[in-house]
């Protein structure tokens, strides 16, 4: 069923695109960094932040073309991307994804998104103690060391945006039943909490 829009119905959207405009500016001449940006929400992410004028840094992990594909659309636009892979869930992960930012980026990122996740569905009896490190290690370790090897290009007036998970605020399913992705969660929860209480830096943390 579509919806028939008002006068006040318009005059909303006619002031959040006015918003949005003025916003676009302010990230010409900037530049953003989105991990796990090949797919889903982390890609709408890119796409959104290179149309508001960024420079966008697309990570991804394994998904090389799904990447390259994003960073032509947005060069075929007139926008600037480039592609870096990194596996955040191995030891090193982190340091070399900073160290291929800092090489693009210079001396200062301005918008950092910390989405790159990964889940497993299975039930808490099927899991594997290699299935939790690997769960701990992309999600927690690798942006805790990301953002810990960042931290020297992030200024005052920098951003960085965590990409959380309705799992990590709430209790998701009925009680007493088994959550196939009780360890995605409990992750992204301990990211989250982390991310309120730390780092040491003095911009922006936003919770979207």
């Amino acid at each position: 069923m579509h919806s028939v829009q008002g006068p006040k119905e318009r005059r909303i959207r006619a002031g959040v695109m006015e918003r949005q405009e003025r916003t676009m500016t302010t990230l010409q001449n900037k530049t953003a960094l989105v991990t796990g940006a090949s797919r889903g929400i982390g890609w709408a992410t890119a796409a959104a932040l290179a149309e508001a004028g960024a420079h966008v840094l697309v990570h991804y992990g394994r998904s090389a073309q799904e990447a390259g594909s994003l960073v032509a659309e947005i060069q075929r636009k007139g926008g600037r991307a480039d592609a870096i892979s990194a596996d955040l869930g191995a030891p090193h992960g982190a340091s070399w994804l900073a160290k291929q930012v800092r090489s693009i980026a210079g001396d200062r990122l301005d918008v950092l998104v910390l989405n790159a996740g990964i889940s497993k569905a299975a039930r808490i009896a099927d899991h594997t103690i290699e299935d939790f490190d690997n769960l701990f290690a992309t999600n927690v370790r690798g942006p805790f060391f990301l953002v810990q090897q960042l931290l020297p290009v992030l200024g005052e007036s920098s951003s960085i945006v965590v990409i959380s998970s309705l799992g990590a605020r709430y209790v998701v399913g009925r009680s007493g039943l088994d959550n196939s992705s009780i360890l995605a969660y409990a992750s992204k929860g301990h990211l989250r909490l982390w991310s309120r209480t730390g780092p040491p830096y003095s911009g922006r943390v936003a919770f979207p």
